[in-house]
């Protein structure tokens, strides 16, 4: 309409009330969006961003259980447009620090990341603690029970027990207490790294074919590779000394103006979303039986809800 009220008077403007003309109606339209957008805050132009999970190969299409909280939060945000993408671990942390709008799944935030992400204020899962999975031969070999284990520091593992062979990812965080003890020159040759995009599963196989001693990792990744795997060897769970009772992981966004925008919707709708049954529930469809009470009293202190288990999932844990 603007534009033809503009060449309509072609024949009675010269050039330069031509463009004057043209000023004026460019400035009413940027005067007219701006007076909408301050009449009516929630008409905010819509913002898109890339979000990434874990790369992970599926038959039967089961979502992860970083997927199915992403999908929980997602579906309360209306103001911004998420693209949703796989990739592989390292790849992820990459394109976070080289792109504007790119938010990642179920991270630990440390002094490193904050450098390049901005993290979300509460976490986007909390499990159990990492557990160290250790053979039940290295046990006997040395002849120490379990619980004795438990008892020791992992520098102590590392320092006491001149062959043992531990296994990492390369490139991982596992937390700042492990991260500090894993980087130490002393412990170099008890280490066995994997680099690869499988994010632990091939080191639980080098677990299971005992090329390993033992490894770290979240009871419910360990469970499910040994289910899918069928790894058949006895391996104990160890809980360290010095390692956490439970672990968080949470969504990183780009450090930008469109990261801190994504970042805060994201937030807001975490406080929302983890107060409600249905986030508790894909917490604990994650675990195996023996920890669903470990991990709601995990889940009721890190977001302040008191959920309680249902008479059937209270049946099937007291069971293991």
């Amino acid at each position: 309409m603007l534009g033809a009220l503009l060449y309509s008077a072609d024949d009675f403007l010269d050039v330069r009330e031509r463009s004057l003309l043209t000023s004026v109606a460019m400035r009413y339209c940027v005067f007219s969006l701006g007076a909408i957008l301050t009449l009516y805050p929630s008409l905010t132009l819509a913002t898109s961003a890339l979000w990434l999970s874990q790369w992970h190969a599926s038959d039967n299409k089961v979502l992860t259980m970083d997927e199915q909280t992403r999908d929980l939060i997602l579906d309360g945000i209306q103001d911004i447009t998420f693209t949703l993408e796989q990739t592989t671990s390292k790849r992820a942390l990459i394109r976070l620090q080289e792109s504007r709008n790119v938010c990642v799944s179920d991270r630990i935030y440390n002094k490193e990341r904050a450098q390049y992400s901005l993290a979300s204020t509460q976490p986007q899962v909390v499990v159990p603690g990492i557990k160290l999975y250790v053979l039940d031969a290295f046990i006997k070999k040395y002849n120490i029970a379990p619980v004795d284990l438990a008892q020791l520091t992992l520098s102590d593992l590392l320092t006491r027990y001149p062959h043992f062979r531990l296994g990492t990812v390369a490139g991982r965080s596992y937390g700042k207490a492990i991260d500090d003890e894993l980087v130490k020159d002393a412990h170099k040759l008890r280490l066995w790294q994997r680099s690869g995009s499988d994010m632990g599963e091939g080191v639980i196989d080098m677990l299971g074919s005992k090329r390993i001693d033992a490894l770290l990792e979240y009871p419910p990744v360990f469970e499910k590779v040994r289910e899918k795997n069928a790894i058949d060897t006895a391996i104990h769970a160890v809980s360290l000394k010095d390692i956490p009772e439970y672990g968080v992981g949470y969504v990183l966004c780009s450090k930008s103006d469109e990261g801190e925008k994504a970042i805060k919707a994201i937030s807001r709708q975490l406080r929302e979303v983890t107060k409600q049954r249905a986030y508790l529930d894909v917490h604990l469809s994650a675990m195996p039986a023996s920890f669903k009470q470990e991990m709601l009293r995990y889940y009721n202190e890190v977001y302040g809800t008191d959920f309680t288990l249902t008479p059937n999932e209270s049946s099937t844990a007291n069971n293991h």
